[in-house]
C-alpha cells in the first residue's frame, strides 16, 4: 500500500464540469501546497458519499440477498458463488483508503493553516467513517503508517488497537468544533452536508459513534468491551433526527454529474435507455416475501408491507433466488430509488440528477438507538419499543416524501396502522417478538434495503438477523467474515499483509475481525 495524493478540488454549488474528477496524482501538482481546506472538503466528501452509496451499498445489498440477477444476465460474481479471491471487491479496500487519504491530506494542513478548526473536525469524521468500513470488512490493516509518504510498506495494526484510536479521533473531531481556534473560518458553501449547521455536526459525531459502539455488541475482547462500557457511559443521548443527505450541485449536463444513484441505476449516458446496472438488478427473494408478506427464516407470514412498491417496482414484486438465473424478468429496483418520478421525460431526469445523495437515513439511528437500549448500553431518550418505532415512523416519512419531484407522492403510506398490524407478526412486530434485536434488526433492515446494505451485511455477521438463507448452489456453513485483501497488497506490501485464505474467511479465527471474535 502506497500513499497516494489527490487533487481536491472546490466542487460546490458553482459551474464545476467536472466536480467529481479529484482523483489525479497530487504530486506533480504545482498548487497542492498553498489549497486551504475549504477548497478541499467538498471534493472529499462527495468522494466518500460515492463510494458508499454506489461500491458498498452494491456490496451490502447483495450480501444481505436484498438484490438478486434477473433474466437475461448471467455472473460468476462473488457474491453468488462464494469463491472470494485477492481480486474480489477490492475497490472497497483500494479505494476507501484513497478517500480516506482525502481527508487526512486536510488534516495534515492544520499545523499551518489552523484556523480551519471546523473543517478539520469534519475531516477527521469522515476519515474515521473509511477507516471504520476498512477495519470492519478487513480487520488488522495499516492505520498508524498508512497516511505518511515517506512509507511505502505501512504495517498492519492490530484492529483491536485501532478501534479505540478511531474513536478519539472522533473526540478530537468534537472538540475542535467546541473550541475552535479564536480566529476560525466558518464553514461556507464547503459544507454540502449540513450548510454550516454545527449542531447538526455534533450529532452525526455521536450518531457515528453509536454506530462504532454497536459494531462491538458481539465481541469477546475485554478491552474493547470495556471501552465500549465506558464510551457509553458518556455518549451524549444527542443523535441525528434527519436524513444525512450530500449534494455539491448535482446535475444533468454529463453523466458524471448525476446523482450517484441515478447514474447507476437510472438512466445510460445517452438518456435513451436504463443502465446495464438496473437491468440487471433483481429483487431478492429473502427481500421481497418479508415485504409481500410471505415467511422467511425468523419472519413469520402477516401482512403486505405498504412500502414495497417503492422498494421494488411493478404492479405486484415478483423475486428470485439468488445463484439462480430466472427465465423471465422480475422486479427491478423501484422508480422512488433511483428518483426519476416526474410530470414528464425532462422533470424525471431532472427530479433523478439533481436529487439529494443520503449518507445516513434518520430511521438508521432511531433503529441503533432502540439496539442501544435493549441491550442495556445506554438509557436514551425513550423506551426500546418507542425508538423502534420511531425509526419505522422515520422510514415511512422518507418513502412519503416526494419534494425531490414536481409530483406529489402517494398514496401516503401510514406508520401508525402498518405498527399496529405489524405488532402479531414474529419477527418485524414489537409484542409478537420475543427476542427483541431480532425485530430491531430486520426493521432496519427494511429500512435500509437498496440505500445502505453495508450496514445490512455487518448487522447480520454480528447478531445474526436477519436469518438470511445462502445462494442457492453454495456449500458453504455461512457468509464470509470478512474480505481477502486486495492483490495489490500481496504484491507492494507483501512483507507486512497477512495471508488470508478462502477457508478462513468463514470460520472464526485470529484473522477474523475482532468485532466477531
Amino acid at each position: 500500500m502506497k500513499k497516494v495524493f489527490l487533487i481536491l478540488t472546490s466542487v460546490v454549488l458553482f459551474s464545476c464540469d467536472n466536480f467529481m474528477g479529484v482523483n489525479e496524482d497530487q504530486s506533480n501538482y504545482p498548487y497542492a501546497d498553498v489549497l486551504a481546506p475549504n477548497n478541499m472538503l467538498a471534493g472529499a466528501i462527495n468522494n466518500y458519499t460515492t463510494q458508499q452509496v454506489i461500491s458498498f451499498n452494491n456490496f451490502g445489498n447483495e450480501m444481505s440477498y436484498v438484490w438478486a440477477l434477473n433474466n437475461g444476465f448471467t455472473s460468476s460474481a462473488e457474491y453468488i458463488t462464494y469463491d472470494y479471491t485477492s481480486s474480489s471487491n477490492k475497490g472497497l479496500f483500494n479505494t476507501t483508503y484513497l478517500y480516506a487519504d482525502n481527508f487526512q491530506d486536510i488534516l495534515d494542513k492544520q499545523a499551518d493553516k489552523p484556523q480551519y478548526s471546523y473543517h478539520y473536525a469534519i475531516a477527521k469524521l469522515f476519515k474515521v467513517m473509511c477507516m471504520d468500513q476498512i477495519v470492519t470488512l478487513y480487520g488488522d490493516v495499516p492505520y498508524s503508517e498508512a497516511f505518511n509518504s515517506d512509507i511505502k510498506r505501512p504495517k498492519y495494526d492490530d484492529d483491536a488497537a485501532i478501534i479505540p484510536q478511531l474513536l478519539t479521533e472522533l473526540d478530537e473531531a468534537r472538540d475542535l468544533i467546541a473550541n475552535p481556534d479564536s480566529h476560525v473560518v466558518e464553514l461556507g458553501v464547503e459544507d454540502i452536508v449540513f450548510h454550516g449547521d454545527l449542531a447538526k455536526w455534533e450529532q452525526f459525531i455521536n450518531t457515528i459513534e453509536l454506530r462504532m459502539l454497536l459494531r462491538l455488541s458481539k465481541t469477546t475482547d475485554s478491552d474493547l468491551v470495556a471501552l465500549r462500557t465506558s464510551r457509553f457511559g458518556n455518549l451524549a443521548d444527542n443523535f441525528i433526527t434527519y436524513n444525512v443527505t450530500n449534494n455539491p450541485g448535482y446535475g444533468f449536463a454529463t453523466l458524471g454529474q448525476r446523482n450517484p444513484i441515478f447514474r447507476t441505476w437510472g438512466m445510460n449516458a445517452a438518456n435513451d435507455d436504463f443502465s446495464s446496472s438496473y437491468y440487471a438488478n433483481a429483487a431478492g427473494s429473502y427481500c421481497a416475501k418479508m415485504l409481500l408478506g410471505q415467511p422467511v427464516a425468523g419472519v413469520a407470514a402477516g401482512s403486505a408491507d405498504p412500502r414495497r412498491f417503492r422498494i421494488f417496482n411493478g404492479t405486484t414484486i415478483t423475486f428470485t433466488n439468488q445463484g439462480t438465473t430466472p427465465t423471465v424478468d422480475v422486479s427491478r429496483v423501484a422508480t422512488f430509488f433511483h428518483g426519476r418520478i416526474g410530470s414528464s421525460t425532462d422533470n424525471k431526469n431532472k427530479a433523478a440528477s439533481e436529487r439529494d445523495a443520503y449518507i445516513m437515513l434518520a430511521a438508521e439511528s432511531y433503529f441503533l438507538q432502540a439496539e442501544a437500549v435493549q441491550r442495556g448500553y445506554m438509557t436514551g431518550s425513550g423506551t426500546a419499543q418507542s425508538l423502534f418505532n420511531q425509526g419505522i415512523q422515520a422510514s415511512f416519512a422518507f418513502y412519503n416524501d416526494y419534494s425531490f419531484t414536481d409530483v406529489v407522492g402517494g398514496p401516503t403510506l401510514n406508520a401508525a396502522a402498518y405498527i399496529a398490524a405489524v405488532d402479531s407478526r414474529a419477527g418485524l412486530g414489537w409484542t409478537a417478538t420475543g427476542d427483541k434485536i431480532n425485530c430491531i434488526i430486520n426493521q432496519k433492515y427494511l429500512a435500509l434495503a437498496n440505500w445502505n446494505g453495508f450496514e445490512l451485511y455487518i448487522d447480520h455477521l454480528r447478531t445474526g438477523y436477519p436469518n438470511l438463507p445462502l445462494p442457492d448452489g453454495v456449500t458453504r456453513p455461512n457468509r464470509p467474515n470478512r474480505m481477502i485483501y486486495p492483490s495489490s497488497e500481496y504484491s507492494t506490501n507483501s512483507s507486512n499483509v497477512p495471508n488470508v485464505t478462502l477457508d478462513e474467511i468463514f470460520t472464526v479465527n485470529s484473522k477474523t475481525p475482532v468485532y466477531l471474535q
